[in-house]
């Protein structure tokens, strides 16, 4: 018998064939060495075996595959008895299993050492998330009482700004720039989140944030410089540089040193551009809506408007700024213009009816009177015979032909003036080379006497702004109205001949005083231009752009993506009953559908005072009388009228100046209220935001408007032109 290692070697070298197994060669096997040793097996039967047929499995019942053929009995054998290659001993790692053979044909095992990789990379991930966490948590609390501080120093700058206490602005805002640096340097300590993916755009933000502040700041504190040498000028405490001479003195430097201004504005707008840019960097959609019951995108979408609107009005008034001397008269020229007196008490478009006016010089900022009338007077020279315009002939029924006085029918103020003068050139013994035209209505004239002090006319007596019982008016509007408009039984000639002496006494009395008005002057002046209670006009395009980038030309216009509103009246035949009578304003909107807003506007209109006997036989002072009111509302091109109730009769809709103009007419009585609703629809695409534009009329007081979008209401108080904002 030949030995297992000697067959093995046989097999391996190919000395075995399968046909020495079939011819009876003893093969050795596991099988055969177990017979020798004990014997072969005893023989077993199947309790099943019947004669032939078919070999089972016990276990599994099934029939058993065929025997294996020959040659894979010689290969079987083969690798049977080939020693089994030696493994190197590895140790513990070994005995883990780490380098274990994978069986032959079987799936492939995943390496213990990449769940031990992963286990300590999720440990590392662990232990340094909790320090980063840690690190982050400290900055964050360190930032958040230097946020406070910040906001603290900004606030109190800007209370000492609106107080006029140039030198406590100035301090807070040094201390404003002092916490923004020791926030800076305390969010550099997170530069690591630059890195990160989802924690890189909000740590940029930051960034940009402090970038925009630090601008912000620097273009505050050149401000506060090119204010410094006018303090006293403006009203505030300081150490100004024209607080000697008097007042004529002081405007005729102010005028002389603007120029010097121009550098400095120059470096305030670069800052206030880097400003705009930085904020413009922040994407506002990256941040919920509110967290925590705060407002969060609101707050970040206000940082934005303010740095927007912020540059924008530097751009709006730096022209004017720069146009001043040479509009006063300071470039060497003098400079002659034409002033409208307006009586808003008896309210025209424009601000209220034109009735006189004045021819003014102005050289170096001092203004030198010329001649002044009733603006009766310039009528008896017109010969033109102008068709009366159609809407204002259906309700001024006194009148066929249009008057010199009632060229205002357009609130745009250019376009009242345009059409003014264009008559008013042609008058003869008018002046022809006028530079500008400058409206004023009666608020102004009771401010300068408010500030000025009570002012002595020859001839006519005292006029002052203190209130006067017999009509709960200032004193002034009272004793003008007696001289101008009570009936005498004679006739009177130049019956607002007072126009003219009243303004020079008020001007000598502005100049000569070495107390300074200078500062209350400047505050009313710019509140007035707000209100539309003062309009310019210039014949020079570049004086005109700059009067209109300020708001000061009264132009009407649309908002880009926007509603617009304005609710223009006009008193055509009703004594001075605007001098009683009181508005306020409820506007309705709702989600745009196909394209449109439906929007309802509901006007209320109150006289607040009884009737004056207004018979000329009586002889008494007629102000309160029944107020025929021509009403228009100004509406986005395009808008449909859908009802509307209050009016005498059905208002009319046409286009104007590309607006749609809603028509109508309405009658108050003294001691009651009219009430008007219009209900319309207007184009809009924006189904998110609801934007709408608030034209103020000039010569009327405040509005109280509550504006309601789709339930959610909103007080406005509408002082001046405004653009309101909300959602949907």
């Amino acid at each position: 018998m030949v030995s297992n290692k000697q067959f093995a070697q046989d097999a391996s070298a190919g000395l075995v064939s399968a046909e020495s197994i079939d011819d009876g060669a003893d093969v050795p096997t596991a099988h055969s060495a177990r017979e020798a040793k004990h014997g072969p097996p005893p023989l077993q039967s199947s309790p099943q075996s019947h004669g032939p047929g078919p070999t089972y499995s016990r276990e599994l019942d099934q029939p058993l595959s065929p025997p294996p053929t020959r040659p894979k009995l010689l290969e079987r054998a083969r690798q049977r008895l080939l020693p089994a290659p030696r493994l190197p001993k590895l140790g513990r790692l070994g005995r883990l299993g780490f380098w274990r053979r994978r069986p032959e044909g079987g799936p492939p095992r995943r390496p213990k050492k990449v769940l031990v990789a992963a286990l300590v990379l999720l440990l590392l991930l662990v232990v340094g998330g909790g320090v980063v966490g840690a690190w982050t948590l400290t900055v964050t609390q360190q930032l958040r009482g230097q946020v406070q501080q910040l906001e603290s120093h900004g606030r109190a700058s800007l209370d000492q700004f609106k107080v006029q206490n140039l030198l406590g602005a100035e301090a807070e805002l040094k201390a404003t720039q002092d916490t923004l640096n020791d926030i800076k340097q305390t969010y550099d300590r997170l530069g690591f989140y630059r890195w990160v993916p989802l924690a890189r755009d909000y740590y940029l933000d930051g960034q940009h944030a402090i970038a925009a502040g630090e601008a912000g700041l620097e273009a505050g504190v050149k401000t506060l410089a090119a204010i410094t040498p006018y303090a006293d000028v403006l009203g505030f405490s300081g150490e100004g540089s024209f607080e000697g001479g008097t007042a004529e003195d002081r405007v005729r430097l102010i005028i002389q040193t603007l120029e010097k201004v121009t550098p400095i504005l120059d470096e305030i707008t670069a800052e206030l551009k880097v400003m705009e840019a930085q904020v413009a960097q922040v994407d506002e959609r990256r941040y919920p809506e509110s967290f925590r019951g705060q407002p969060v995108r609101a707050k970040v979408l206000g940082v934005k408007n303010v740095a927007h609107q912020s540059l924008e009005l530097m751009t709006e008034f730096r022209p004017i700024i720069e146009q001043l001397p040479d509009i006063a008269g300071g470039t060497g020229e003098r400079r002659k213009y034409l002033v409208l007196f307006q009586n808003d008490n008896e309210l025209r478009p424009t601000g209220g009816f034109m009735t006189a006016y004045s021819v003014i010089f102005m050289e170096d900022g001092k203004v030198t009177p010329e001649k002044s009338d009733d603006i009766y007077q310039l009528d008896q020279k017109f010969n033109q015979r102008i068709e009366i315009p159609e809407q204002l002939g259906r309700y001024l029924t006194t009148e066929r032909f249009f008057n010199i006085r009632d060229m205002n029918t357009s609130p745009d103020f250019k376009v009242s003036m345009d059409q003014f003068f264009e008559n008013y050139a042609a008058l003869p013994g008018e002046p022809d080379d006028i530079d500008g035209i400058i409206a004023v209505d009666t608020e102004v004239l009771t401010d300068l006497v408010r500030i000025v002090g009570p002012v002595d006319v020859a001839g006519f007596g005292t006029f002052s702004a203190e209130i006067d019982q017999r009509c709960d008016c200032p004193q002034i509007i009272y004793v003008l109205s007696e001289i101008i408009t009570r009936p005498t039984p004679f006739i009177r000639e130049n019956r607002k001949g007072i126009i003219g002496p009243l303004m020079q006494a008020i001007l000598r009395q502005l100049y000569a005083s070495p107390r300074t008005f200078m500062a209350p002057l400047f505050e009313a002046g710019l509140s007035h231009i707000k209100g539309k209670h003062l309009q310019l006009y210039f014949f020079d395009e570049v004086n005109q752009q700059a009067a209109e980038n300020i708001n000061a030309a009264g132009r009407m216009s649309l908002e880009q993506n926007a509603d617009f509103l304005a609710v223009i009246n006009a008193n055509l035949g009703g004594a001075k009953s605007n001098l009683f009578t009181e508005a306020e304003m409820i506007q309705e909107v709702s989600s745009p559908e196909n394209g449109r807003i439906t929007k309802t506007v509901e006007l209320t209109y109150r006289n607040t005072r009884h009737a004056d006997n207004c018979d000329l036989e009586a002889g008494l002072l007629c102000l309160n009388s029944t107020l025929r009111d021509w009403t228009r509302l100004y509406v986005p091109p395009q808008s449909r009228l859908v009802s509307a109730q209050g009016f005498t009769e059905e208002p009319n809709t046409y286009d104007e100046n590309g607006f749609t103009v809603i028509d109508g007419f309405f009658i108050l009585e003294p001691n009651s209220q009219a009430k008007l609703r219009v209900t319309y629809t207007v184009p809009y695409q924006d189904s998110d935001q609801y934007r709408l534009k608030l034209w103020k009329q000039g010569g009327i007081d405040s509005v109280p408007t509550i504006i309601d979008v789709n339930g959610n209401q909103e007080k406005v108080l509408l002082d001046q032109d405004q653009l309101y904002q909300t959602s949907f």
